[in-house]
């Protein structure tokens, strides 16, 4: 049959049967190759505007003539059945809905809605039903639906003032949405539609889930619901209102218990009984391969360096303690910087020795305090504690294979220390000189006195205990102190005492085994220090203490020991030598070599790092020379 003549077939038999004809010779058209016009295919040259959607079966058909703006049956008539065939998400069954729609506008009289047609279609989708639902509101509907009840994206006052109405009358057209779309989505059709579109979403997975991950198994999420403008993900809350959804993240379970509990784990570092942690049982509970995972924490707050987890923002202690709870056994501070990948081992190291949180067990072994491993104080410490144990003397030969054995330290260093003038010697025994060369009394513990402390310095005749500025110490956290400190400030063991420095108060306690100060936050507030500067604290004659700040600067090798010296700034070679000397209170013929044994050997071995770089520069070496024997025991003996 020509398609000229379809109309006039059509109107030609009853009502009852046109519907039949008009989907039979839809078919027909569908199946035309021709690259004619439909107007001159059905001989129509003129008619009046039309919207044909409402005879649309399908929704999908409704949408996409809306899309391209082939609702007006005038435009449509223009187009041909290859450029209609070529429309994206066109199939064959929706070209003939569309033709069909167009053969019904052409008869005489209305059709009914189809609403009904798509509600019954069992081939429609979820994504059907919701253009279905849409288009049934108005434009004001509409937009509350996009930004307040699917998107949630613009305030009641923004709409308001976009509507011309208040923000009250916009609350309450969106509760009446919602409670529309609540009613809308329990009904039968779409009820067992959301039922099928939770299982592809879920599909059995543990309950945290990407939404990537979700998208590559329901490709249809990023559909357009054309009548609102929106993805169907976008009303993914609306529709499985059970899940939990912040950004690219979804959950079965509250997103805050996540990540709470991720958190949790992340800083609980203790091993299971089968050798595992718990953040990695919680990886594959969750089943999130390395790459989401990595997100996943990235959205907790915390960071994996180094194959640990910590928080973000993790100071460098933080993170030495992460490495060592992961490590399980003490490791040297050249270990700890090589996991972390950092450069600066020298500045690691005076972190490391000033953090509460973290153990010295050896001269260069750091392990953590729960560990309970005897902490090293320095070789002369050492000694003193196992003739203590010994009742008054101990033979020297155990003393130095049990140093050797547990802290790795040199047996030379050991008999160096024996040797100084406060231990005696007799028979292979060693006591404490002046506790009877036979050590049958029990040895009174020696306070260390400043000249043996590290961070103690003697400047402007008097002795200086040196304070690092660093964040704690701006936030107001207490930090430890060596024992020759407590000399220097007289804070007995067991005690503590209140000095006032600037009208402001410091706490100096020794009510632990390792004395602490007390905040002194109001103090450096006061004098506006900054990271990187120091704070020099000298007790006075009347319970007070004095304070000076010395501001860091950008400083050469020789400035960064003036700045932790103490000494005057500008100095090198050496009037410098001649300065460190007297400021540790060693000969003024004390060599640059022995400056660093002595350095070593009272603590201070970021600063001995220093010190050691500098005399192998060109520019001083020539000055120093390899020190005697004299020369060596000077350096650890005081004047």
């Amino acid at each position: 049959m020509a398609f000229g003549r379809m109309l006039d077939k059509l109107a030609a038999v009853s009502s009852d049967d046109r519907a039949h004809w008009s989907a039979a010779y839809a078919a027909e058209l569908a199946a035309h190759g021709g690259g004619e016009p439909l107007g001159d295919m059905l001989n129509i040259s003129v008619c009046e505007p039309f919207d044909i959607r409402r005879y649309c079966s399908t929704v999908r058909a409704r949408n996409i003539l809306l899309a391209n703006s082939l609702q007006d049956r005038r435009v449509l008539l223009r187009t041909t059945i290859p450029q209609l065939r070529a429309l994206t998400r066109c199939d064959q069954r929706t070209l003939k809905d569309v033709l069909n729609a167009l053969l019904a506008s052409l008869m005489e009289g209305d059709a009914p809605d189809r609403g009904e047609t798509v509600q019954n279609d069992p081939h429609a989708t979820l994504r059907d039903l919701l253009e279905l639902w849409t288009s049934s509101l108005d434009d004001r509907k509409r937009l509350i639906l996009r930004h307040r009840v699917a998107r949630r994206d613009r305030s009641l006052d923004d709409l308001g003032n976009e509507l011309s109405i208040s923000r009250a009358r916009v609350g309450q057209l969106e509760k009446k949405l919602a409670d529309n779309f609540s009613a809308w989505r329990q009904s039968p059709p779409v009820a067992e539609r959301i039922g099928e579109f939770d299982r592809r979403v879920c599909n059995g997975s543990s309950a945290l889930m990407t939404f990537e991950a979700v998208s590559a198994r329901v490709p249809e999420l990023s559909d357009l619901v054309h009548p609102v403008g929106l993805e169907l993900s976008d009303f993914l809350g609306m529709l499985l209102p059970d899940l939990d959804i912040d950004g690219s993240w979804l959950a079965t379970k509250p997103l805050s218990d996540l990540r709470d509990a991720t958190f949790s784990s992340a800083t609980h570092r203790e091993k299971r009984a089968d050798g595992g942690h718990d953040l990695d049982k919680l990886q594959a509970e969750l089943r999130l391969d390395d790459h989401a995972w990595s997100l996943w924490l990235e959205y907790c707050g915390l960071r994996k360096t180094a194959g640990i987890v910590v928080r973000k923002g993790a100071s460098q202690p933080e993170l030495a303690v992460a490495v060592l709870a992961a490590a399980g056994h003490p490791l040297s501070v050249e270990e700890i910087a090589e996991r972390l990948q950092v450069d600066g081992v020298r500045s690691l190291r005076g972190r490391l020795q000033a953090d509460d949180r973290i153990a010295r067990v050896g001269p260069n072994s750091y392990g953590l305090p729960e560990w309970n491993l005897e902490t090293y104080e320095g070789i002369r410490e050492e000694i003193v504690q196992r003739i203590e144990r010994g009742g008054g003397r101990a033979l020297l030969a155990d003393v130095v294979d049990e140093l050797v054995e547990q802290f790795g330290v040199s047996p030379a260093s050991v008999r160096a220390y024996a040797v100084r003038r406060e231990f005696s010697r007799r028979d292979g025994w060693i006591g404490l000189a002046g506790s009877g060369d036979d050590g049958s009394r029990q040895a009174s513990r020696r306070m260390p006195i400043p000249g043996e402390t590290r961070r103690c310095f003697f400047l402007r005749g008097q002795w200086w205990f040196r304070v690092d500025i660093n964040k704690e110490v701006l936030r107001g956290s207490g930090f430890t102190a060596p024992r020759g400190a407590m000399a220097l400030f007289q804070v007995a063991e067991g005690t503590e005492r209140v000095f006032a420095a600037l009208a402001q108060e410091i706490r100096i306690s020794w009510a632990a085994p390792q004395p602490q100060f007390g905040s002194i936050r109001s103090l450096v507030t006061q004098l506006r220090a900054k990271v990187g500067d120091v704070l020099w604290l000298a007790p006075t004659d009347h319970g007070a203490v004095r304070a000076r700040l010395v501001r860091a600067w950008s400083k050469t090798e020789d400035d960064e020991i003036a700045l932790r010296t103490g000494v005057q700034r500008g100095l090198s070679g050496e009037v410098l030598r001649l300065a460190v000397a007297n400021a540790l209170a060693l000969s003024v013929q004390t060599s640059w070599a022995a400056l660093v044994m002595a350095l070593r050997a009272r603590g201070d071995l970021d600063l001995a790092e220093i010190v050691e770089g500098y005399t192998l520069s060109e520019s001083v070496r020539a000055l120093d020379s390899v020190p005697d024997l004299d020369d060596f025991f000077a350096a650890l003996g005081g004047r």
